[in-house]
């Protein structure tokens, strides 16, 4: 599975990308992550909003879920 993290670096972009990482570190998802800081990339996507974050190459989620369980939840659905 693949996991990136589209923004401008902003702390919320940042603060996603902590959480991710965090939780591969701890074993909860087997994923290759990418952080992309080019918001160019969120426009050529048709992305409206940051931080973006796609599983395999699709958009998923717009901002910060809640928690981690949140987190894995929208991760695990779009995974299949």
């Amino acid at each position: 599975m693949k996991i990136s993290i589209i923004g401008s670096g902003c702390p919320t972009c940042e603060a996603l990308y902590g959480k991710v990482k965090r939780l591969k570190e701890e074993g909860k998802i087997d994923a290759e992550i990418e952080y992309i800081k080019d918001v160019n990339e969120l426009v050529n996507r048709g992305i409206m909003g940051s931080p973006a974050l796609l599983v395999n190459d699709k958009p998923v989620y717009i901002g910060i879920p809640g928690s981690d369980e949140k987190l894995l939840e929208v991760i695990r659905e779009h995974s299949k």
